[in-house]
């Protein structure tokens, strides 16, 4: 009797023992805590990836030939000039009491934040695959990296522009600055999620890029408000063109930017929703399918 209480006992303790293993092996490892100085070294180490990637983009782009950063300008700068003589021809000095020179810079220049930022950064896997190798290099940098640069040099034409026009004779005056650079931080953000979604798209779907060429391009040209104000359409034209979250930003802009002008029509909600909506979608969209559009042929 008493050896088998001893069999009894013994056998139970084993079974304490398994359950007990089985018990610490299905329990989540402790993490260890997230330091601050951990945090902060990772955000230098990207911060300094993503401005090297922008000086190699930038001598890759510019540095080849002693035009490139000239022809950045001279392309803008021939565009207001065709629309300023147009107009001109139509006898309007003009828009809505903003001089006409003005209000075809930034307008111009605007629209140019946006085009140029996410038209550069589509092709960003495919032209960073060699750099992918070094594992310091995400996709992440390389996409970034041309947004920003692209948005910069847009920024800096419209600068120079400015400047040049004041050269001109034309009084340039700012009259909200910290509204302008918020309208161009909500093109920004917009541009850039699109910018991720095109660049996670394109590897895998290349017919994307002629796509979104044939879409995003003549088509918001002429509908997001470069050389027009909402006011010169009838209310349902004008409700209808007012779909166009661009032609929200280039409203505000102009009304923070002219003294002359305040919009009517311009949302900030509309077009904040927009951007921050379009910035959140690329990011999933890059999450989700940055690995692939890696291997892609």
């Amino acid at each position: 009797m008493q050896a088998m209480i001893a069999t009894l006992r013994d056998r139970s303790g084993v079974f304490e023992t398994a359950f007990r293993n089985l018990r610490e092996a299905l329990e989540p490892a402790p993490r260890a805590p997230i330091r601050i100085a951990d945090v902060s070294s990772a955000l230098r180490t990207q911060m300094r990836v993503i401005f090297a990637l922008i000086l190699r983009e930038t001598k890759s782009r510019y540095g080849k030939h002693r035009i490139g950063f000239l022809w950045a300008l001279l392309d803008p700068l021939i565009a207001v000039s065709i629309l300023v003589v147009i107009f001109t021809a139509l006898h309007q000095s003009d828009v809505n009491g903003m001089p006409l020179v003005l209000f075809m810079i930034v307008g111009y220049c605007f629209f140019s934040i946006f085009k140029d930022t996410h038209t550069q950064m589509q092709g960003a896997i495919a032209q960073s695959r060699p750099l992918l190798a070094f594992p310091q290099v995400t996709t992440f940098d390389a996409i970034l990296a041309r947004g920003l640069l692209a948005a910069a040099v847009a920024l800096t034409v419209f600068i120079v522009l400015l400047f040049l026009a004041n050269l001109a004779g034309h009084d340039v005056h700012i009259e909200r600055p910290l509204g302008v650079l918020m309208v161009c931080l909500l093109m920004f953000m917009t541009s850039t999620g699109l910018g991720f979604v095109l660049a996670s798209l394109s590897p895998i779907i290349p017919s994307i890029q002629q796509i979104s060429q044939q879409v995003l391009g003549r088509p918001l040209f002429y509908a997001s408000g470069l050389f027009f104000t909402i006011d010169s359409f009838p209310p349902e034209i004008a409700d209808v063109l007012l779909y166009n979250p661009l032609l929200h930003m280039v409203e505000l802009v102009r009304s923070e930017f002219f003294l002359e002008f305040e919009t009517r029509h311009g949302s900030w909600l509309y077009a904040s929703s927009w951007s921050v909506g379009m910035l959140a979608l690329g990011l999933v969209m890059h999450k989700s399918l940055g690995g692939k559009a890696v291997v892609a042929k």
